[in-house]
């Protein structure tokens, strides 16, 4: 080979091998003449991948291997991974495309480029092992299982197979933009096609965001939802109890409940069901839920809620518990449940509803309507309490999941704020954005952790993840008492912008007791990993991660307990559960 084509060649650093720099540009191996058009059509039919495209994607896809905080479906996993591949594929073969284009000689040296390429695959493969080493470890401590196969085939296939698709969809719309510059330089200098050539694509880019993602996608998929939440179930039918809205009497129709508001009252307990834990004759729970088709805004549907609390006697019972539910307006069965057996019926749970969505969709479009929903029922209720004289006021307590939990942090200054309005307040999996966890958790007891903070040794409020975590310290715990129910594997707490640059002081020993210690930090990478187990937060098994289950009716048990509660009736209220 000649001594130029050893060292020099006029390919892209992007192509696996040298072109021949013999060949004339304007014409084909067989000597005919090629116009812009033919060598364009040439270049993308005989595409060749680019080099440094495949050093900088096998980087991406190892980071997209690094654990994150919980264990994924395979097909979550391999589209992340196939996803990642893409995005560093497009990086690199870009950073070379520009590169050529302003250096046209490149020199190639070959061992440095093996070893690029054998570093990559070997940090690929340095993921993978981590990644066992982390289900292994994460499956003791969640006590699931989580077997290596055929989970890592499958995930490497599907990352394989996502991310040559992204890259061939990437590369057809190159060649679009790429003949469009090209017709344009024969009308315009070269500077001026490039330049129009990039508008056109950031104006299409716009353009697609928002007459497609904004103007089509978005109201689909609010669509999806609304049309789901309006959805009958099969066996859920309206209720025979007057305690319950949508039944006889009711001021409320059934049919605009939603699903899940006609799944939250068709679960309530039933009397034969309470009177077998208490052994003495319940009352039927009086359950409220408001859904938003019922009222056209967050004032009218509190204004309506306390109209059926007034009507169905929930003003009589002994324990109010007011509910902000998820985005999406479910309420967890355990939540409420557990409270009804432990003042055997004497209770009414009433719910508002405030969107359709997600929670985290909610939280990225409008969290305001968490808060307005949670406030407006709040001062509605509160009005109606003022006119009950003292001695017969009902116990009132607040209950928030997720979102829900946020909506009712907002409404309050401070931790005095909250025990001067209410009677107790459990708060589940909260989000890190509400200020008040953030205050609380920042001027928390030194020593005590991040994921089970200890503030002024729990005299008001205490963190945990279940019952045995909640009765640390073993000090004086004051009425009324709130908690927030927090497990160390949430996303929903964890998942916070600072985790771009910063470690997070939840991957500090002592490490909660269901983080793994194969689990690293990677500036950017455990950013992104910890927002896309935001959407899988609630497929963690039961006590870890977004699920709750039975340590709700536990903190109940402690914030507000009703006269002669012991801790065997804590036990046996959680072995009703269990069953």
């Amino acid at each position: 080979m000649p001594t130029n084509q050893r060292t020099h060649t006029r390919s892209r650093l992007a192509d696996w091998l040298p072109v021949d720099t013999n060949e004339s540009p304007n014409t084909s191996k067989d000597g005919a003449k090629q116009t812009p058009e033919t060598r364009s059509l040439r270049r993308t039919l005989s595409w060749r991948p680019s080099l440094l495209g495949l050093i900088v994607g096998l980087f991406f896809l190892a980071g997209s291997l690094i654990p994150g905080i919980l264990p994924r479906p395979w097909q979550v996993q391999g589209v992340v991974s196939g996803l990642a591949l893409a995005i560093g594929y497009g990086i690199g073969s870009t950073t070379a495309g520009v590169w050529h284009r302003f250096r046209r000689e490149v020199q190639i040296r070959k061992w440095p480029t093996i070893a690029a390429l054998v570093a990559s695959t070997a940090l690929v493969i340095w993921s993978l092992i981590i990644h066992a080493l982390w289900r292994a470890d994460v499956a003791v401590l969640m006590d699931t299982e989580l077997p290596l196969l055929p989970y890592l085939p499958r995930v490497l296939v599907t990352a394989f197979v996502a991310g040559l698709f992204l890259i061939l969809l990437g590369r057809g719309l190159h060649a679009v933009f790429r003949s469009y510059r090209r017709l344009l330089s024969r009308m315009v200098p070269g500077w001026l096609a490039v330049l129009v050539t990039l508008l056109t694509a950031g104006v299409a880019a716009v353009l697609f965001f928002d007459l497609v993602l904004l103007s089509r996608v978005v109201p689909a998929v609010e669509e999806a939802h609304r049309t789901s939440d309006r959805r009958f179930e099969p066996g859920i039918t309206p209720p025979n109890s007057e305690a319950l809205a949508g039944g006889p009497k009711s001021l409320i129709d059934w049919a605009t409940m939603g699903s899940q508001g006609r799944a939250f009252v068709a679960q309530t307990p039933t009397t034969t069901e309470l009177a077998a834990f208490s052994g003495n004759r319940p009352l039927e729970p009086v359950r409220i839920y408001v859904g938003l088709e019922t009222a056209h805004d967050a004032e009218a549907r509190a204004a309506l809620a306390v109209d059926e609390m007034e009507r169905a006697g929930a003003f009589d019972r002994q324990v109010i518990v007011l509910i902000a539910p998820t985005g999406s307006g479910w309420i967890d069965p355990y939540a409420i449940d557990g409270i009804e057996y432990m003042y055997n019926g004497d209770t009414a749970a009433v719910a508002v509803q405030y969107s359709y969505l997600a929670s985290w969709m909610v939280m990225i479009g409008n969290q305001d309507l968490a808060s307005d929903a949670a406030r407006a029922l709040l001062s509605e209720v509160l009005e109606r309490l003022d006119q009950e004289p003292d001695g017969d006021r009902p116990m009132l307590l607040l209950y928030g999941e997720s979102l829900g939990a946020f909506g009712w942090e907002r409404l309050f200054e401070d931790l005095g704020d909250v025990i001067d309005t209410v009677d107790g307040a459990l708060w589940v999996g909260p989000p890190r954005s509400g200020k008040l966890w953030q205050s609380l958790v920042a001027r928390r007891d030194a020593g005590s952790p991040v994921w089970q903070p200890v503030y002024r040794e729990g005299q008001t409020v205490r963190f945990g993840a279940d019952g045995e975590a909640l009765a640390s310290p073993d000090s004086r715990w004051d009425p009324p008492r709130v908690v927030y129910l927090q497990h160390p594997s949430d996303p929903i707490t964890w998942w916070t912008p600072e985790l771009l640059l910063k470690r997070p002081e939840w991957l500090d020993p002592p490490l909660g007791t269901d983080i793994s210690h194969h689990m690293p930090y990677l500036p950017v990478v455990t950013f992104w990993h910890i927002a896309v187990d935001l959407a899988v937060g609630t497929n963690a098994p039961p006590g870890h991660g977004h699920k709750f289950g039975t340590a709700q009716p536990e903190a109940w048990s402690l914030i507000a307990p009703p006269a002669g509660w012991t801790t065997a009736d804590t036990e046996r209220l959680v072995a009703v559960f269990d069953e």
